[in-house]
């Protein structure tokens, strides 16, 4: 026997924003249907998403590193900030 499920407003709005995404899928495709979707959508071999995660791995890499050496120059700033204050109050005080 199927297990029954209450119908709450939270279930029911999930299920209208999931059709409502499927239905948007389907304008923005240009079709008349959801089930013509299957038809349009393009397979991708599993090579050449390998070689897309690989480059968005590095890419991420990259700006890792790059995010560390503007944290050390931004440090580097901070520091002569703080001299030049020390010096300009010196030389008013």
């Amino acid at each position: 026997m199927a297990r029954r499920r209450k119908l709450t407003t939270e279930t029911i709005r999930r299920i209208i924003k999931e059709e409502k995404a499927r239905l948007n899928e389907t304008l923005e495709m240009g079709l008349s249907h959801p089930s013509e979707v299957s038809k349009r959508t393009k397979e991708v071999a599993a090579d050449k998403l390998a070689n897309t995660l690989e480059a968005c791995i590095n890419h991420y890499k990259a700006c890792n590193l790059k995010e560390a050496k503007l944290r050390r120059q931004l440090k580097n700033i901070q520091e002569t900030k703080r001299r030049l204050k020390k010096v300009m109050k010196k030389n008013l005080g």
